[in-house]
C-alpha cells in the first residue's frame, strides 16, 4: 500500500473539496478511491472529544480492511462547520 500516495491525495482532495456538510463523508468518500489498496470500509469509531472554546476537537478512527485512518476535526456548531485538523493513515 502506497501510504504517501493517499496521503497526498487526501490533502489535495480536503483541500479543493468543499466540506460544508459532513467532513468525516468527506474524508470516506476520498478513501473510495483507494479501495483496491486500503480495502473494503469496515466502520467508523469515535476516539474522543475536547471542548476547545466554542468549538469541539473530536476524533475518530476510520477502519478499513488493510489500514485505519485517523482523523480529528474540529466542529464549530455555531457556524455549522467542521474542520479536518490533522490525519494519519496507519
Amino acid at each position: 500500500m502506497n501510504t504517501r500516495k493517499i496521503n497526498l491525495a487526501l490533502t489535495a482532495g480536503l483541500i479543493n473539496k468543499n466540506t460544508n456538510g459532513n467532513a468525516l463523508v468527506a474524508v470516506k468518500d476520498l478513501m473510495n478511491a483507494f479501495a483496491d489498496e486500503a480495502g473494503r470500509f469496515l466502520g467508523l469509531k469515535p476516539l474522543g472529544n475536547a471542548q476547545i472554546g466554542n468549538a469541539v476537537r473530536e476524533s475518530y478512527a476510520l477502519s478499513y480492511e488493510n489500514c485505519t485512518l485517523n482523523v480529528d476535526l474540529v466542529s464549530h456548531p455555531q457556524a455549522k462547520r467542521q474542520t479536518i485538523q490533522r490525519f494519519q493513515l496507519r
